[in-house]
């Protein structure tokens, strides 16, 4: 996943990864080869994936949510995404150099729901941002609970962004993923 995030940094379209199909190769480099699509659902704005690819005798999978705006063309490339895998671990993928406003990073709860904010610093200077665990399952029943993801922030270009991730799928993209880790075998649904 690291190289994703490399990947999107240094400004590299991903974004059609995977769609049926396509994955990537032990490398991060965008392939039809080694990893093999075998379900994909979109919900919204949210996509579940499952794919896999064999070495030697053995069947590797991973599932994940993941959904990506690129909010910046070329020259000046910029985009933010949300990687999500089960253990459960959220990663954001924010832009260095990328400045939140105060509040700028939180969930607008549906009405009648609690929101959340975040927690951490370092996603609020473009560092490091991922969520593990319990913190994890936080942010995603509040994600599941519906209403808005809000991001204000300067992208790393000194350009004012608003975003606005629609939720209101979220909950049935995360069923849909839970149901596919449990199916497989793999570990820690969210």
């Amino acid at each position: 996943m690291r190289v994703w995030i490399i990947a999107l940094c240094a400004g590299l379209t991903w974004l059609s990864l995977p769609a049926p199909g396509f994955a990537q190769d032990r490398d991060g480099n965008d392939t039809p080869g080694e990893w093999v699509v075998d379900h994909y659902q979109a919900f919204g704005l949210w996509d579940s994936i499952c794919d896999y690819r064999v070495t030697g005798e053995t069947r590797e999978e991973r599932c994940y949510i993941r959904y990506v705006e690129a909010f910046a063309p070329h020259p000046n490339f910029a985009a933010q995404f949300v990687f999500i895998t089960p253990g459960p671990q959220v990663e954001f993928g924010i832009e260095p150099g990328t400045f939140f406003a105060d509040d700028g990073f939180r969930i607008d709860a549906a009405e009648g729901k609690a929101g959340w904010a975040a927690p951490q610093a370092g996603c609020l200077v473009g560092l490091s941002c991922l969520y593990e665990g319990a913190e994890a399952r936080t942010l995603l029943d509040a994600m599941a609970a519906g209403g808005t993801f809000v991001f204000d922030f300067i992208d790393r270009n000194g350009d004012a962004q608003a975003l606005r991730w629609d939720l209101s799928a979220f909950g049935a993209a995360r069923d849909d993923f839970d149901g596919q880790v449990a199916a497989r075998g793999l570990t820690g649904a969210g």
